[in-house]
């Protein structure tokens, strides 16, 4: 287990310095570092953070690096609630988890990690901290602290104050082994850095192993071999005196060789020459195989160390795209080459996951986990397979696979209706006059109001056609045709809808297949290919590309998931929800007729639960139906980039 020790220099002035090491119930050890320009509420910050940590200790020992992700989601959203309440440009803060041998640690803003490694000093937090108004960790590094390494935790700049020899000196391993050394390093703090308030955490092994040469006669393999050849010629030996026919042939030789004979004392001395050549060969083969076993796992051991400094440079270059693309890509060719042995295949998953967390942070991907957020509803199991979520009068009904539940405020009691016959929905839509419209796996069209259905009719038509979406629009029903080549138009009539007619022109889809669409007096099309067109039909039928700026690399279609637009008059946003995830565009016009572009602003990703559908009254409020639940997610526009709120 590491060990920590702590070290400061006199304190000026009436700032907030903290440094602490607390072993928790489950024994690991939490190293924790707060600098803040005010006492009071950096003294706050401190114990929620500690108390945040210990009361899921023993959460955290089952899989540390998974539950320190969860802590530390848990602090941002905590920042963010207090963000009005004070400045938080000067608060910096050291996290760090130890277990065993490894490090798990993450930081805010101007914290500074040493890593004395091979006569080298590395700042492994260069680059994490974050430069946003609201501070927020970004991601957790892990790392294992060698035998012979040392790790100095400090909230300055040490090379600000101290040369290189001075700091190498100051956490040489030898050092910690005298009694007098708080003292000497206390003073060339307070000598050197006198006017900032400074805390040094030095993190160590304190079972210091020697240096090995490269290559050193193993002997315990030897002790091994000679072992196991003792004990296959001790087992070979029982069962030849124990063979009778075995027995008889050594009589008869015995009659029949003359011992005194110099051919066969020869042969007999050649033979002892090749067994003991053999032997001399089984030993050194089992020495080198086992020299291999632990040689080729310390290979890929520094390879890991490889990426993980290469995903820590990443860090840094979040600005350039193409430099960041690159790094990640050769440090997950390691990473893969690593795995492919199936060795550290822990540290193999940790390290995915810091690129997998980088890979968010520059694609503008924002968590959203309903675990840690009470939820609007809980569905009662999971068959119920949410296919629309619509709010009328302030109240909420949910339309799922075979049956509807409303209208729910709240808190308060709701209905389940079964839909007739048996029938299951494939879309759904309300009409401005408070009507839902369900579209089924038959090819009817369902209309409830107060609690009840009814088919409703198609004029001019034997049936509906087969379609896989259905919208409202100026009291006109679109649907989607079934193989998306063509977007068909129902105006109301006498009795239900009129026959249908085709919106698009032939031409306009016949390369293509549209997967749903959007309609704010023109035509959202999204097609297979992810790319979107424009159509407008009135007052002359015209088709534009909409170009889509600033898109990142995980723009894709997800097997079997079905992508779905949002939009309304009321809304500044287009909302598309494409796998697991509520993708933010921003128009670059408000008149939709003059929209040429859409603006990529953010995404929001549920980590559990699939979403089935999302409404949304207002920008900066998504309310999303889930297979288990109806979740509220609160969220604003910050600098061109979505935050969860």
């Amino acid at each position: 287990m590491l060990q920590a020790t702590i070290y400061k220099n006199e304190r000026v002035g009436n700032n907030f310095l903290s440094s602490r090491k607390i072993e928790t119930n489950n024994g690991s050890l939490l190293l924790l570092q707060v600098s803040f320009h005010d006492e009071k509420l950096g003294s706050f910050i401190e114990n929620t953070i500690i108390d945040l940590i210990l009361t899921n200790s023993i959460a955290i020992g089952n899989d540390t690096y998974a539950h320190f992700g969860y802590l530390l989601e848990r602090l941002n959203k905590y920042f963010k609630e207090i963000e009005k309440e004070s400045d938080f440009e000067s608060l910096s803060i050291f996290i760090g988890i130890v277990q065993d041998s490894t490090l798990h640690f993450s930081i805010l803003k101007n914290a500074f990690a040493y890593l004395m490694k091979d006569g080298k000093i590395i700042n492994i937090a260069e680059g994490m901290g974050l430069l946003e108004k609201v501070p927020q960790f970004s991601y957790i590094s892990s790392g294992i602290i060698g035998s012979m390494d040392t790790l100095c935790i400090s909230n300055t700049n040490l090379f600000d104050y101290l040369t290189q020899e001075d700091i190498l000196e100051m956490t040489d391993e030898k050092i910690h082994l005298k009694e007098e050394t708080g003292h000497i390093i206390e003073n060339l703090l307070s000598r050197e850095i006198r006017e900032v308030p400074t805390d040094l955490i030095l993190l160590y092994n304190p079972e210091k192993l020697a240096k090995k040469s490269t290559f050193t006669w193993d002997t315990t393999s030897l002790e091994k071999a000679l072992s196991l050849v003792k004990k296959q010629g001790k087992s070979a030996y029982d069962a030849c005196k124990k063979n009778e026919q075995v027995i008889r042939l050594v009589a008869e030789i015995k009659k029949r060789i003359d011992g005194n004979n110099k051919y066969f004392r020869s042969g007999l001395f050649g033979l002892g020459v090749i067994v003991c050549v053999w032997l001399l060969y089984f030993i050194l083969s089992s020495i080198f195989i086992q020299k291999a076993n632990t040689t080729i796992p310390e290979e890929y051991k520094n390879k890991l160390i490889e990426a993980q400094l290469i995903i820590e440079k990443s860090n840094k270059d979040m600005g350039n795209r193409e430099v960041f693309n690159a790094n990640i890509k050769k440090a997950e060719d390691i990473i893969f080459e690593v795995r492919k042995k199936q060795v550290f295949l822990n540290d193999v998953k940790k390290l995915l996951s810091d690129i997998s967390i980088l890979k968010k942070q520059i694609n503008g991907v924002e968590s959203f986990d309903p675990k840690t957020s009470p939820s609007e509803y809980l569905f009662e199991g999971n068959d119920f397979q949410v296919n629309g979520i619509f709010e009328l009068s302030k109240k909420l009904y949910f339309v799922g696979k075979s049956s509807l539940i409303g209208p729910y405020v709240k808190g308060g009691e709701v209905q389940k209706y079964a839909y007739p016959d048996g029938e299951e929905a494939i879309s759904s839509d309300i009409s401005s006059d408070g009507y839902i419209y369900i579209f089924t796996k038959t090819d009817r069209l369902l209309r409830f109001y107060k609690g009840e259905f009814s088919y409703v009719n198609v004029e001019g038509q034997k049936t509906w056609e087969k379609g896989r979406v259905i919208k409202f629009f100026n009291s006109n029903l679109y649907i989607l045709a079934e193989d998306g080549k063509q977007l068909y138009k129902h105006k109301p009539g006498i009795n239900g809808f009129a026959s249908k007619t085709d919106v698009f022109e032939a031409a306009d889809t016949k390369n293509h297949t549209i997967l749903t669409f959007g309609i704010d007096g023109g035509f959202y099309i999204l097609k297979e290919d992810l790319t979107i067109d424009k159509i407008f039909g009135l007052p002359s039928y015209t088709k534009r590309s909409i170009r889509i700026n600033n898109l990142p690399e995980n723009y894709t279609l997800d097997d079997g998931s079905i992508p779905s637009f949002f939009n309304a008059p009321n809304l500044n946003y287009l909302y598309l929800v494409l796998g697991n995830r509520v993708w933010v565009f921003e128009p670059d016009n408000k008149n939709y007729r003059d929209v040429s572009a859409i603006k990529y602003i953010g995404q929001i990703e549920f980590v559990e639960g699939k979403i089935g559908s999302i409404t949304v009254p207002k920008d900066g409020t998504i309310i999303a139906a889930t297979d288990t639940g109806v979740y509220t997610v609160n969220f604003e526009v910050s600098d061109g980039k979505v935050i969860v709120r």
